[in-house]
This record gives structure tokens, C-alpha cells and sequence, in this order.
């Protein structure tokens, strides 16, 4: 074996794996497994299009499908697609703590201002520009194959475009004036209103997503600015309450109990609605700061209640829940219920017991869904 601080990272096979085949076989079958590191996201997919992994699903982009698809004889590859059930491969992660900028903080804890900004997203040219139109214009909540999908008309509340209904909201909300360029002006200095975008180029291109909607922001008088950061520096700004909010996906939340991380704050390790909420939830009301929405506080208690539901009544109350976040927009859906996150799958043609579909999902991470265990190298 060798480490993983190396930019190389080999496995030998546990001979005394617990599990055999059908045939008493011993698995694993695959003596080795290496991996190497990348030195970026464009890297790793130039080197699965030339056929230098065995398997890759991570990072690969699924903007570059035609390409991809193009080169599989001369990459002696085949190409699975994978669908995810969280509700957005691409979300706005709100930071409804955030205090170091009291106009904007307000704003962003305000459900009408947050509606108003999920109302001016184009969802269907991002479909049709980062997902080839092989995703789902959608809010944040689950697939309806999902036991705790709240229902298919939660997956277009407040997430369609509709740019007078938009600008009416913010009117109300006393941001009349604007600029020369048609951007609203903030009420209490009278300098141009600025909403941040946090963008990691991670799993997808997040700040060409988040640039895409800065665009479309211009119709309804916001100023969106794309901050682009390093995944770990973001996460430090994130840690420090600087953002206003982060553009993420909200993977995992298809089982809302299993991970509730990017949909409610109840998670110190990542903080993106507030780490001084998560804080408190974490700690049972000992630490951190309690949400003043009340709807924030219903949807964090009836989390916390499910654990003595049975499943039924559990599934129930997710919906409930999700009904909730959908309606308040703590969080802004996008597109999703595609490969696009982690399901473009390219699989090196010398392996076998590769199966057509794998899992994507939390509780069913890639490759571990697919068995690795029973793979093998074709003779």
C-alpha cells in the first residue's frame, strides 16, 4: 500500500476479505487498485477520454458528453449515465446567519427576497447550456421516486421564471431605486445592492453556473458578484459567516434523515445557513444562536422528532419538512435529477460485472454500489 498524502494511492486486495462468490471464489478478484491525483478537473476528464483510468465517475463533465462519447473506441471505453435523486446538482446555499452585513443579512433572511431571487433564475437555458437538456429544472426537493418527496408540484414552487412577479416582490420590499444600469440601490446608503455567490469548481463548474445567474439577476435589478474560491479557502469563509451564499449541490438530501447537511443548519462541520444555527441545533440550544424564522425552528424541530416515528409517519413528516424549505426557499434549486453531478460513468472495456445503472445517491456511494468487490479484468 501507499499513502494517501502521495499523488499516487495503491490498495492490495485483503485476502481475507469476508465475502466469496457463488462459486466459494474468494473476493475480491482485483489484486490492485490504484489511484492517482489530478491536478485539476479538466485533467482528470483528458485523461478518461484517452483511456488511462480503468473507471472514473467523479468530476467528470457531462458538458463534454459529445466529446466524450466521440472518443470511446479510441479510449476503449463504454459510457453509463447515472441519475441522481437529490433535488439540485446545482443550489443556492443561503446564509440566513449572516450578520456581517445587517442589510444584507435581513434580506436574506427575508422569505420574499429569497423568493424573488429564485424566481429570476432562467432554469431552462442552464439546462440547456451546462446540461445538454438532459437535466430537470427544479426546486430543491427530492425525486418523486423518493419516499419523502413532498409531491411533484413542490418541484416547481418558486423555482419557474417569472421576471414580473420577481421584480413586484422586490419592489415591496422597499428596493425602488436604482441605478443607471438598472441595479437596485441599497435603502440605507444608497450605494448599488450586491448579492455574493460563493462558486467552487469542484464536481461541476459552479461559478460558470453562478455567473449564468448573475445574468439573469440583471432583469430583476440585483447585482449578483461571483466570488470563485478554492474549496478549501471557501469553506474557511463559510466557517467565518463571510458569505451571503454558496453555490453547492444539495446532494444527500434525498434522504433527508441519513443527511440533512444541505438542506437544514444542523451541521457545524459545514455552516452554509449559518454555522451560529448549526451551532445551536448541534448542541441542543447550549451554544451558537437561535434562528429567529419561525418556520426555520418548525422544520429543525420536526427533524429532530423523527427520531422516535416509525417509517410511515417519518416519511410523512419529511414531507412536511421539505414543504417548509421549499416554500420559504431556505435553499434555491436549479437543475438536477441528472448524471451530471457524479453519474457520468466511463468504464475501461477490459472490465467485467460493470452494471449499466449504478446507484449515485448518500446511502449508496459510487463505486461501492456497483460491487467493486466482483469486478475483474476480461482475459
Amino acid at each position: 500500500m501507499k499513502p494517501i498524502n502521495t499523488p499516487t494511492w495503491a490498495m492490495e486486495r485483503n485476502p481475507y476479505y469476508y465475502t466469496v462468490d457463488t462459486a466459494g471464489n474468494q473476493l475480491p478478484y482485483i489484486d490492485n487498485v490504484v489511484m492517482t491525483l489530478a491536478e485539476d478537473i479538466e485533467v482528470i476528464n483528458l485523461r478518461a477520454m484517452a483511456g488511462e483510468y480503468d473507471l472514473q465517475e467523479r468530476h467528470i463533465d457531462l458538458s463534454k458528453l459529445p466529446v466524450i462519447l466521440e472518443n470511446r473506441d479510441r479510449g476503449k471505453y463504454d459510457v453509463h449515465l447515472d441519475l441522481a435523486y437529490n433535488g439540485a446538482d446545482t443550489a443556492l446555499h443561503i446564509n440566513m446567519g449572516h450578520t456581517a452585513d445587517p442589510l444584507v443579512g435581513k434580506l436574506l433572511r427575508t422569505a420574499d427576497f429569497r423568493r424573488a431571487l429564485a424566481l429570476g433564475i432562467d432554469r431552462d437555458q442552464m439546462n440547456e447550456t451546462f446540461w445538454l437538456g438532459l437535466g430537470t429544472p427544479v426546486s430543491t426537493a427530492p425525486a418523486e421516486a423518493m419516499p419523502e418527496s413532498p409531491g411533484p408540484e413542490w418541484r416547481k414552487k418558486w423555482s419557474v421564471l417569472d421576471i414580473k412577479q420577481a421584480n413586484a416582490m422586490l419592489d415591496s420590499l422597499g428596493l425602488t431605486k436604482k441605478d443607471g444600469d438598472g441595479y437596485r440601490l441599497r435603502p440605507d446608503n444608497g450605494q448599488r445592492l450586491v448579492i455574493q455567490l460563493l462558486a467552487i469548481k469542484a464536481f461541476m463548474d459552479w461559478p460558470k453556473h453562478a455567473e449564468m445567474i448573475a445574468q439573469h439577476w440583471r432583469k430583476i435589478g440585483i447585482y449578483g458578484d461571483v466570488k470563485e474560491a478554492e474549496r478549501g479557502l471557501a469553506f474557511q469563509k463559510i466557517a467565518a459567516g463571510e458569505h451571503h451564499m454558496l453555490v453547492w449541490t444539495n446532494g444527500g438530501t434525498e434522504l433527508l434523515y441519513l443527511y440533512p447537511s444541505w438542506a437544514l443548519p444542523v451541521d457545524v462541520s459545514q455552516g452554509a445557513y449559518g454555522l451560529d444555527y448549526a451551532k445551536w441545533y448541534a448542541s441542543n440550544g447550549a451554544l451558537g444562536k437561535k434562528p429567529e424564522d419561525p418556520l426555520l425552528l418548525e422544520a429543525l424541530e420536526k427533524l429532530r422528532a423523527a427520531a422516535g416515528m416509525q417509517e410511515a409517519e417519518r416519511n410523512k413528516n419529511a414531507q412536511e419538512i421539505w414543504k417548509i424549505m421549499v416554500d420559504q426557499q431556505f435553499h434555491i434549486g436549479t437543475v438536477g435529477q441528472s448524471p451530471a453531478l457524479m453519474g457520468v460513468r466511463l468504464a475501461s472495456r477490459r472490465l467485467a460485472n460493470i452494471p449499466g445503472r449504478a446507484c449515485i445517491a448518500q446511502h449508496c456511494r459510487t463505486p461501492g454500489s456497483s460491487h467493486p468487490e466482483t469486478w475483474f479484468y476480461k482475459s
